[in-house]
């Protein structure tokens, strides 16, 4: 006899942990009317909304803590939307839960863009109704992210990570510093992939070759910022592609880092220096003449180090740019033999290249392909010249600077 109650516990022991999270808990029996995501993310009119009355929604957990690049926090997902869910305490949600959310005590807001359902409780708020269900992510190409499909699980193909920064890793684990690496496909277009310090994979070597992601399109302000969801999910062991060879984007703040120089020929108090005026998100390069009410005769130019372009069939640079008031436009000029240090316009041999110039009114633009298939020595230098006069000049701003092939 006493056998078999030891037999019946173990039977009954193995049905429980097979058991589904099928029946609400208790406390969830009154959570009043079920809504849809969609319907959740309308109510939001730009101020955060704390849910009094009894409603509850339906979601696909699509993104949890387990790799450790998000903290206290996981995505979900309801058809075509999407929402960050703030937990008030980490664990216990995991990829693939069906879940039903009881919404009462929990706060609708947006933080840096990005729709979130705050103070959620995972003992009080969620009740779990099936694990491990399927939920294929939305497969896309670079050009057609935009801040749209936030929060949604989306799968990325026939991209790698940029030359410039495939020596190095997803983050920086030993002093927990996130890094942001750029991913970009073979039409040119790119993308930010945003890693944490915290993250288990941050001291992983980035794939060296071309291939796939799945992540999460995070948001920060209007830009997307997208969010490994799982290590195992970077299939990146394909053969490159010709792409973004060296960048320049200002995003540290400084003018010189990564081996440019400016040279100033004329007017050395007009100089390029970097700013994020008008709203800009990140920092960009801008030059002006006008010092102290008054303007300035000068000349500047803005010049990249050596590149090593020897090899290369057809690569090509291209850059944004912006302007405003009445002066002379910034010019692009290569050499071959220039020594990295001297006076520009009396050493090395300069040619100026043909590119699309902004319209002004701060208006930016795309510079348009360079073409550079006649530099292919080992010895490339790009400079982007800066002239202005005593009675007017021009303010420019560039920015993104890249050399591909």
């Amino acid at each position: 006899m006493k056998k078999l109650i030891i037999a019946l516990g173990i039977i009954s022991l193995i049905t429980a942990c097979n058991k589904k999270y099928d029946e609400p808990i208790v406390t969830f029996a009154d959570a009043g009317e079920v809504i849809t995501m969609d319907t959740l993310l309308n109510k939001f009119v730009g101020y955060p909304i704390k849910f009094e009355e009894n409603l509850s929604m339906y979601a696909t957990v699509t993104m949890d803590e387990t790799d450790g690049n998000i903290y206290k926090s996981v995505y979900i997902q309801d058809g075509n939307k999407a929402l960050n869910l703030r937990l008030l305490n980490g664990g216990g949600l995991y990829k693939g839960d069906s879940i039903r959310i009881d919404l009462k005590g929990t706060v609708l807001n947006q933080y840096n863009g990005v729709m979130q359902l705050d103070s959620v409780d995972i003992d009080k708020n969620i009740v779990k109704l099936e694990a491990n269900v399927n939920l294929d992510p939305l497969v896309l190409t670079l050009d057609q992210l935009n801040t749209n499909l936030q929060s949604r699980l989306i799968k990325l193909e026939n991209v790698q990570f940029i030359a410039p920064q495939i020596t190095g890793t997803y983050a920086d684990g030993t002093n927990q510093e996130d890094r942001d690496i750029i991913i970009e496909d073979a039409n040119g277009n790119t993308a930010i992939l945003r890693n944490s310090g915290y993250s288990n994979f941050a001291d992983e070597m980035l794939a060296q070759g071309s291939g796939s992601i799945v992540c999460i399109v995070g948001i920060f302000g209007n830009s997307v910022q997208l969010l490994v969801r799982s290590f195992s999910e970077i299939n990146m062991t394909g053969p490159r592609f010709a792409g973004i060879l060296y960048t320049k984007d200002f995003n540290d703040g400084s003018i010189t880092s990564d081996d440019w120089s400016q040279y100033s020929v004329m007017g050395p108090e007009v100089v390029w220096e970097t700013s994020s005026a008008g709203g800009a998100e990140t920092d960009y390069a801008v030059i002006r003449n006008y010092v102290n009410n008054v303007n300035v005769a000068s000349e500047n130019w803005l010049i990249s180090p050596a590149y090593d372009l020897s090899g290369l069939s057809a690569p090509y640079f291209t850059f944004q740019n912006a302007y405003n008031y009445s002066g002379n436009p910034i010019q692009v000029f290569v050499s071959t033999d220039y020594d990295g240090s001297s006076n520009p316009t009396t050493q090395g041999n300069w040619t100026s290249l043909p590119f699309t110039l902004s319209g002004g009114s701060w208006t930016w633009v795309s510079s348009g392909n360079i073409d550079l298939s006649s530099y292919t020595s080992n010895n490339v230098h790009i400079a982007i010249q800066y002239t202005g006069g005593s009675t007017g000049g021009s303010t420019w701003e560039i920015d993104d600077l890249k050399i591909i092939g």
